[in-house]
């Protein structure tokens, strides 16, 4: 009986890997490839801390200009008034050319402004590259 449970349990061991192997092998053929997540053109959008970035890249996306950055962290196309910074890190998002869905979608990148100081321009610009 002994050989039996374990006869079934490697069976049943050998099925699971198998469904492990089948379900990886499903999910990599879906997986997406960089022009799928980041479709392009790819609009890279830099300047000084408080130009507009954030407010150009949704424009270009088709959101308002004064888009609070809902569904984003560190600051990403969120805009404020005034020249502090908001933008803390670099974000992605792809949309279609000024919100017209007849149009291909594109990839606009929003950064951190220079400025600040000095320290964080360095790891900006690191972080950029």
């Amino acid at each position: 009986h002994s050989d039996t449970l374990t006869i079934t349990m490697w069976s049943i061991t050998a099925r699971l890997l198998s469904l492990t192997l089948v379900l990886h092998i499903t999910q990599g053929a879906r997986a997406s490839t960089n022009e799928d997540r980041y479709p392009s053109p790819r609009i890279v959008i830099l300047g000084a801390t408080g130009v507009g970035k954030s407010s150009l890249a949704n424009v270009l996306v088709g959101r308002d200009k004064n888009y609070g950055g809902a569904n984003f962290r560190n600051g990403c196309f969120k805009v404020s008034a005034g020249l502090d910074s908001i933008t803390k890190k670099t974000c992605a998002d792809q949309g279609y050319w000024l919100g017209d869905t007849s149009k291909e979608r594109f990839t606009v990148i929003d950064t951190p402004g220079f400025g600040d100081q000095l320290l964080a321009e360095e790891k900006t610009i690191e972080n950029l590259v």
